[in-house]
């Protein structure tokens, strides 16, 4: 027992030397008296004091005013010397105040009262620690506050080598035998307990471990540093497996607290198709799974409490696994991850998922730009010799001209040479190494940047540089993209910049500027100044600027398309449009991607193609060019699927059509006229990158039309399709595609019947297209770019897996007023390239019921083409020619007649111009009428012969122009002889001289303008083969309809203000006034017949150009173009009572001649009559004079009509 002994002693030693080392000299207390005089201080007795020696007084001072002392206290500073003490500190220590009936006093700060004390006067507050802090009264005068007592714990440290194996349990014993407390009174300790918390100790294989004594545990951090040595839990441990720094100790067990602990959850992958059987866990891969995460964690994860699978999920199939520790050191998770891994490996195939860790360069990119993905680096784990795998999409993406892989040792790297909108997605890399797999993604879809769209003004202008001016250049770019000037750094940046260039010279002749996109300067447009000191006919134009005439100009597109206007400057100093070469911007885009297109990207291509033309469909119908590249784009992916040899699916095929369905809807028309009218000059333009125009041409075939082009793309995509049978139906387009086995029938979208009575190849696929709207893209052209026929039925495609050398189509007629029909496929090699209809291997079999039945030995797009030439009415030519013949006999004896009474009826100015204005009016109708039997018998649908057509034409327009001129002629006649228009009287030579010019100067200019402008672009007749005035294109009609309709207007004024005026006339008073007034009622009678009905006549003939399958209009226009004539001959000839009486009396001469007269003035009673009537006519007459004479001899004013 003697060394526990000794060790007690030396605890105690160890106690006293600690605090003699750490507290300051303990002073000396002496007693004072409390002196109750008011401020008053009073030393105490003193007492003798070793030289050296520090002791304490205590001073008792009676005031009420406690702050002030307070103050003054604090202003002292120490310490104080004097010549034989210094004092080192005053502290404030007691305060006593009336309280109630009594006192209470406090202890200030750090001050207490003793136990004994606070029992002995009452404490008045909590006693705690055997002291208290304020009593109920005033204690002795010796009693004051003392300082607070420090309690003090002390860490003691033995290190006991040679120990016995039992030596904890005796110092235990020993310790709990030791007598406390224990005073150590020369320093005023107290010793109250000894506890023995920690043994330290050595273990078998030379480590160290310290156990905790009962009702003490480990720090956590300890606990953690140095690993518990049994099983860890989440509370603090016992023992801990190495020996800590002197600092630390066991400590006290907590009642409610537990370590800190960390936990994660931990995926990977197994390659393996998911079942939710992996769930229970008496599944072997459950089993399995578990065993190794168990295994890896415990080896790796020093402080792990827990380790559990929390689910396999789908997705291949996911692990998902929690691991709970109270720390994890470094590398420690990753550790564990990777033996898991490693192990695995060795029984499955195994997906390391490392997330959203793809790089990309550039972060945003935009289409067109190129794109480089890097991918790694591989985890510890892996060889050397790993391999990688791209995806995009979930789609396997392949080497190609577009994409590169290259890789290091650490790294690999996917390269897209152009980023476009099919490669936006979801990017995967996949890094392999055996069964290992490391899996990096983008996280999200990578998405393009929309295409800056930069937008100048001017474009490419001429302008004067001889007087001093400013041109404003503007530049504008979409979305939140920024531009500049490249150069001119004081026209800024933005989104809309503006720079006004001031021309001072013409040194040059030619000034450039740029506007591109701030950091992509790719991304740029061009504006060109010519400058040039010559006189403009073209000036000051906003957009085209200043130009001579023939010189071209280029301006901007509107800000969603890209591309250029361009115009010409004409004489009359306007700039007219040349070419619009803007396409829409979203279209530009797919026109760019369609030139890098593979197996992949082809559908994603056709999907977005058909989503962007449905979008854009309003946009369309004013834009051939965006036209133009929708064809381009189609024609570039047929021959992609051709070469390549890429099925097109049935979705694909349905986008295809959906687009198709677009172009050739109804609103389309007109951009399709626009664009076949101009194919033998037309070429399909491209836009670069910068949205400048490119002359590159991108065709199929040089001159190939872009109709043409459409309908050989749809050829190509239809034998590209897969073998089953299927069908697709839009709203304008019919697809089937089926088998069949040595014969076929069917109807399709009961406007189309196909027969194949015999195949020589059994079974067989066929596929067939059906088109209700494709007439207003294909023309109706057979030769020489232009035809008279009209597509008249539904366009078709077929296409046979086999050779069919006999097949039969059977088409509802659409326009049962078109006759002769034809039955045509489209050749594609026609007129030079071109492509047109022909009728070659194809024949009409039955046309019956408004259907055509064809026949034809071979397959390709078919049709049938049927002629607009007339109206297919029975007996309607019948008509027509018989009334012309008749209205021709009628002219020709208007015309015998009024040269046979000519020179009797012309002595008078006014009956002499009404009769050569019937004289022309007839001879203008029938050289007009000659020549419309002329024009008719060359009219030709299939030959025409354009320079004999364009002939006929003239004379027609021509004569029947003079016919109405004359009659405007007769009307100014009479307006004349009725308000005498022209002062002073006109000489009958006068007279006819305006007559003249009036009917056949005015239709000359007419008719030679006409041809003139409208000939030398074949505008000038009809396209469908009638040898009469265009209208369609040229609107060449209009320049025999407005003058026409316009006389007839003037006429009709004339005639209102003539009779106006004749009846507010006074009665006549002489016979030559009467003669004057029956021949101006002559002209008003044949005026108001013949202008009524020649304008109704050609007010018909306006209703056939607008109806011309009109069958009242047409038989109503040939019965009264007929009676023209004859009423010409009636109302300006018959009519005619002076001519009438001519013609009797010349009957009534030739009558006489023939016999022999005795006897004069005597008369029949027809005599009579027919001189009464005379008279009624104004002529004089004599009983006593016959007819003869009297016609020879009568002296009177002239009546001649």
């Amino acid at each position: 027992m003697g060394l526990p002994k000794a060790l007690g002693a030396t605890v105690v030693i160890l106690v006293i030397l600690y605090h003699m080392k750490n507290s300051p000299p303990q002073p000396v207390f002496t007693q004072g008296t409390m002196v109750e005089e008011s401020l008053s201080i009073h030393d105490r007795v003193k007492r003798a004091v070793p030289a050296n020696t520090s002791f304490e007084i205590q001073v008792y001072i009676n005031t009420t005013d406690l702050e002030n002392l307070q103050r003054l206290l604090e202003t002292f500073s120490f310490p104080i010397f004097n010549d034989t003490f210094e004092i080192s500190s005053i502290n404030l220590t007691t305060v006593c105040l009336p309280h109630m009936n009594g006192f209470q006093c406090r202890c200030e700060q750090n001050f207490v009262w003793s136990n004994e004390t606070c029992v002995t006067y009452g404490a008045c507050d909590d006693i705690i620690g055997d002291t208290c802090g304020c009593i109920n009264d005033l204690p002795a005068s010796h009693i004051i506050c003392q300082p607070n007592p420090t309690q003090i714990e002390i860490d003691l440290v033995f290190e006991i080598p040679n120990a016995p194996s039992n030596f904890f349990v005796q110092l235990r014993e020993n310790l709990a035998g030791f007598p406390l407390p224990f005073e150590i009174i020369p320093y005023s300790l107290k010793v109250t307990d000894l506890i023995f918390t920690t043994g330290c100790s050595s273990i078998r294989d030379g480590g160290t471990q310290c156990q905790c004594e009962t009702g003490f545990l480990w720090s956590c951090e300890n606990c953690d540093a140095f690993g518990p040595c049994g099983g860890r839990t989440e509370e603090q441990c016992d023992c801990i497996n190495g020996l800590p720094s002197f600092e630390d100790f066991c400590e006290p067990t907590p009642s409610d607290i537990q370590c800190p602990t960390v936990a994660a959850n931990v995926t990977f992958i197994l390659d393996l198709q998911f079942d939710e059987s992996y769930n229970n866990e008496g599944n072997n891969v459950y089993i399995t799974t578990n065993t190794v995460i168990q295994e890896q964690t415990e080896i790796h994860i020093s402080s792990r409490i827990s380790a559990e699978i929390l689910a396999f999920t789908n997705g291949s199939t996911v692990v998902l696994y929690n691991v709970r520790a109270t720390t994890f050191l470094e590398n420690e998770l990753g550790n564990a991850q990777n033996g898991i891994l490693a192990q695995m490996s060795t029984l499955f195939r195994v997906v390391i998922d490392a997330g959203p860790t793809l790089q990309f360069n550039p972060p945003e990119v935009i289409v067109g730009e190129a794109l480089t993905v890097a991918c790694g680096p591989p985890p510890e784990i892996f060889d050397t010799d790993w391999t990688v795998e791209w995806r995009l999409n979930n789609e396997l993406v392949v080497e190609d001209d577009r994409h590169s892989f290259s890789q290091s040792s650490e790294m690999a790297f996917l390269t897209l040479s152009s980023f476009f909108g099919f490669d936006n997605g979801l990017y995967e890399c996949r890094l392999i190494d055996g069964n290992l797999t490391h899996l990096q993604t983008s996280g999200v879809e990578v998405v393009a940047r929309e295409t800056p769209v930069i937008t100048v003004s001017p474009v490419r202008i001429r302008v004067n540089c001889e007087d001093p001016q400013d041109v404003q250049l503007t530049c504008s770019v979409n979305g939140d993209f920024q531009v500049e000037f490249v150069g001119i750094p004081e026209a800024g940046t933005g989104q809309n910049i503006r720079h006004a260039f001031t021309i001072t010279n013409c040194d040059s002749t030619e000034e450039i500027f740029i506007c591109q996109v701030m950091d992509r300067p790719r991304f740029s447009r061009v504006i060109t100044l010519a400058l040039s000191d010559e006189d403009f006919v073209c000036v000051d134009d906003p957009v085209f600027g200043d130009g001579n005439i023939d010189d071209r100009a280029a301006g901007p597109c509107e800000p969603d398309s890209v591309g250029q206007i361009t115009a010409v400057c004409r004489a009359d100093g306007e700039w007219e449009p040349e070419l619009d070469l803007c396409v829409l911007g979203v279209i530009q885009e797919l026109l760019i991607l369609s030139e890098n297109l593979n197996r992949i990207t082809l559908p994603i291509l056709l999907r977005e193609l058909s989503e962007v033309t449905l979008n854009v469909t309003d946009d369309l119908a004013d834009s051939p060019a965006t036209i133009t590249a929708i064809v381009q784009i189609l024609t570039t992916a047929a021959n992609t699927s051709s070469i390549s040899f890429i099925t097109i699916s049935q979705d694909s095929i349905t986008n295809i059509l959906v687009t198709t369905g677009v172009l050739s809807s109804d609103g389309m028309r007109e951009s399709w006229d626009f664009l076949n009218f101009n194919d033998t000059r037309n070429f399909l333009f491209r836009l670069n990158n910068t949205g400048n125009v490119s002359t590159t041409r991108i065709a199929i075939r040089n001159t190939e039309s872009v109709s043409s082009r459409l309908l050989l793309s749809l050829e190509v995509f239809a034998s590209r399709l897969p073998s089953d049978s299927f069908d697709v139906s839009t709203s304008l387009i019919l697809l089937n595609k089926t088998t069949f086995t040595n014969t076929f029938n069917g109807d399709f979208n009961s406007s189309v019947e196909i027969d194949i009575p015999e195949s020589d190849c059994g079974e067989e696929s066929l596929t067939v297209i059906t088109f209700a709207s494709m007439d207003n893209v294909i023309p109706p052209r057979i030769e020489d770019n232009a035809s008279s026929f009209l597509i008249n039925g539904r366009v078709v495609i077929v296409q046979s897996s086999g050779n069919i050398s006999n097949i039969s189509f059977a088409f509802d007629v659409l326009n049962d007023t078109l006759r002769r029909p034809r039955c045509v496929f489209w050749n594609f090699s026609l007129l030079d390239e071109l492509g047109g209809w022909d009728s070659e291997g194809c024949e009409v079999v039955i046309n019956v019921n408004q259907t055509v039945t064809c026949n034809c030995n071979h397959l390709t797009p078919f049709s049938i083409l049927m002629s607009p030439f007339g109206v297919n009415i029975p007996g309607l030519d019948i008509v027509t020619y018989i009334g012309v013949g008749i209205s021709m006999a009628s002219l020709v004896i208007c015309l015998i007649i009024e040269g046979y009474v000519w020179r009797k009826i012309r002595k008078n100015n006014t009956s002499y111009l009404r009769h050569v204005s019937i004289i022309n009016i007839a001879l203008s109708l029938l050289i007009a009428n000659i020549w419309f039997i002329v024009g008719a018998a060359i009219s030709d649908p299939e030959s025409q012969e354009l320079a004999s057509c364009s002939a006929a034409t003239f004379f027609i327009h021509f004569f029947y122009l003079a016919l109405f001129f004359w009659m405007l002629a007769s009307a100014l006649l009479l307006l004349y002889r009725t308000v005498s228009v022209f002062e002073g009287g006109l000489s009958k030579r006068a007279m006819l001289a305006i007559g003249f010019v009036i009917g056949y100067g005015s239709p000359v200019i007419i008719a030679t303008i006409t041809v003139a402008v409208t000939a030398p672009n074949e505008e000038y007749t009809r396209r469908n083969g009638i040898c009469w005035l265009n209208y369609n294109e040229s609107k060449a009609l209009l320049a025999f309809v407005v003058p026409v309709l316009t006389i007839i207007g003037i006429n009709l004024i004339i005639l209102l203000v003539v009779i106006y005026k004749m009846l507010r006339r006074r009665a006549v008073v002489s016979a030559a006034q009467l003669s004057e007034k029956n021949v101006l009622v002559v002209i008003i009678r044949t005026l108001l017949i013949l202008t009524p009905f020649f304008g109704f006549t050609w007010g018909l003939g306006v209703g056939i150009v607008v109806s011309p399958a009109n069958i009242g209009i047409n038989i109503a226009f040939a019965v009264f173009n007929s009676l023209q004539g004859f009423f010409i001959l009636v109302f300006g000839t018959l009519l005619d009572k002076k001519v009438r009486s001519e013609l009797s009396i010349s009957s009534l001469l030739s009558k006489t001649g023939a016999r022999t007269t005795s006897t004069t003035g005597s008369s029949t009673g027809l005599g009579f009559l027919r001189n009464w009537r005379r008279g009624r006519d104004g002529y004089n007459t004599s009983s006593g004079v016959s007819p003869v004479s009297q016609s020879n001899t009568e002296q009177q004013p002239s009546t001649d009509t």
